[in-house]
C-alpha cells in the first residue's frame, strides 16, 4: 500500500496522519507493509514545482504497488488520482478538507472535484457525518475508517488537577481561518471577567503571520499570562497538552481535527467551533462547541467551570478516546475497507 499525499515543506496534522498511519498499517495489518509518499502539493506556487515534479515521477515510474491510499487536500491530490488510476491501480481517497475548504466553496471547484473524485474505487472517511460536510460522489463505497493518534499518547494516564489559574492551549499552523486570533480574543474575554488563567499558544506562521499575531497579544495586554512557542515534536506537544486544562481550537477550516482528538486523549477538553468533525469529537467525549465560534458564548463557559470536575471529566474522555483510536483498532478498519477495495477492482464491480 503506498499511503499518498501531505507535504514535507508543511508538516501539520496530515503528515502526522500519512506518517502514523504508514507505521501503524505495516505493524498491525497482516500481509501488508505501507509507504507514506508526500505529493508535496500543499499552498502550491511555481517555486515549488520541483516537489511536486518528483513526486509525480514517483508515481509514474512506480512497478508492484497494489492500492494507493489517496489523502486528498488539494486539487492537485486529485490529479494524482487521475495518474493513479491511469496506471490501473485502484485508489481509496480520504478526504482532510472541510465545508470552508476552498474546493467546496466554489461552485466550480466543487463540481470539478466530484467529478475526478468519480475515479475514485472507495472512500476511507475519517468520521461518519463526514459525507453529510462536504460534496462526495454519491455512488462511490465508503465506510468510517477512524484516524491515528500518536503511538505515546496510550503510553500515560492523565494527570490530575494541579493549583494555580485556568491552564488554556491552542496549537496548528497560525492563521485567522486557523483561530489563533480568536484564541486571543477569547483570553481578552477571560481578563475583562477577571478570570485567571494562563495560555500557551504553540504553532508556526510566515512573518506577515508572526508580526500581525505579535501585535495582537500587545494590544490585547496578554504578555504577562501567554507564552508562544514554536511548533513542538510529538512528545513535547503532547506533555504541553496533559499540562493544559482547555484546547481552545476555534478553526473554521478543519474537518476532522487532530489536535483537537490528541487533546482528548491527553485530558484536556477542547472548545471548538462548529466543524463537523469537531463537532463529532465533542459530541462523542465531552468539551464545548462555540456556535458561530462566540467568544462571548465560549468565556461565560469557561468561567463557570470548576477545575476539578473539569480535569475528571478529561481524564473520563482521555480513557474512552484511547479505547476507540488503538492503532490495532483502527487499522483493521483501514484493512477491511483496502481488501474490499481491491476485491471490487478484480471483479469489475463495487462492493
Amino acid at each position: 500500500m503506498v499511503i499518498l499525499g501531505g507535504s514535507l515543506h508543511h508538516p501539520g496534522g496530515l503528515e502526522a496522519f500519512c506518517e502514523r498511519a504508514a507505521v501503524a498499517v505495516s505493524r498491525h495489518a497482516p500481509g501488508w507493509t505501507a509507504e507514506w509518499w508526500p505529493t508535496n502539493s500543499a499552498y502550491f506556487s511555481w517555486r515549488r514545482l520541483g516537489g511536486v515534479r518528483t513526486a509525480w515521477r514517483r508515481v509514474s515510474r512506480a512497478q508492484g504497488i497494489d492500492i494507493v491510499w489517496l489523502q486528498w487536500s488539494t486539487l492537485l491530490d486529485l490529479l494524482f488520482l487521475l495518474l493513479v488510476r491511469s496506471r490501473g491501480v485502484p485508489v481509496m481517497v480520504t478526504p482532510h478538507l472541510g465545508a470552508a475548504s476552498r474546493l467546496q466553496r466554489s461552485p466550480i471547484l466543487r463540481r470539478l472535484s466530484l467529478v475526478l473524485l468519480g475515479r475514485a474505487d472507495r472512500l476511507a472517511l475519517l468520521f461518519d457525518e463526514q459525507d453529510r460536510e462536504i460534496a462526495l460522489p454519491a455512488t462511490l463505497p465508503r465506510r468510517s475508517v477512524g484516524s491515528f493518534l500518536p503511538e505515546g499518547t496510550f503510553a500515560a494516564a492523565a494527570p490530575a488537577a494541579q493549583g494555580g489559574p485556568l491552564r488554556l492551549i491552542h496549537a496548528g499552523r497560525f492563521s485567522r481561518e486557523k483561530g489563533t486570533f480568536r484564541t486571543i480574543a477569547l483570553c481578552a474575554a477571560l481578563r475583562e471577567r477577571g478570570i485567571p488563567f494562563s495560555v500557551r499558544i504553540v504553532g508556526r506562521g510566515d512573518p506577515e503571520m508572526m508580526t500581525a499575531l505579535t501585535q495582537a497579544i500587545r494590544a490585547a495586554g496578554l504578555d504577562p499570562a501567554l507564552i508562544l512557542s514554536d511548533w513542538m515534536d510529538e512528545a513535547a506537544l503532547r506533555q504541553a497538552l496533559i499540562e493544559a486544562d482547555l484546547l481552545v481550537h476555534l478553526s473554521q477550516l478543519d474537518s476532522f481535527p487532530l489536535i483537537v482528538l490528541e487533546a482528548i486523549a491527553a485530558g484536556t477538553l477542547p472548545i471548538v467551533a462548529p466543524m463537523a468533525g469537531a463537532v463529532a469529537m465533542v459530541r462523542r467525549y465531552d468539551g464545548l462547541v462555540a456556535q458561530d465560534s462566540d467568544i462571548v458564548a465560549a468565556a461565560d463557559w469557561i468561567g463557570a467551570q470548576d477545575r476539578a470536575p473539569l480535569r475528571q471529566r478529561g481524564a473520563e474522555a482521555a480513557a474512552r478516546v484511547r479505547a476507540d483510536y488503538r492503532w490495532d483498532t483502527i487499522v483493521a478498519a483501514v484493512q477491511s475497507a483496502a481488501e474490499a477495495t481491491l476485491s471490487s477492482a478484480r471483479s469489475g464491480r463495487p462492493t
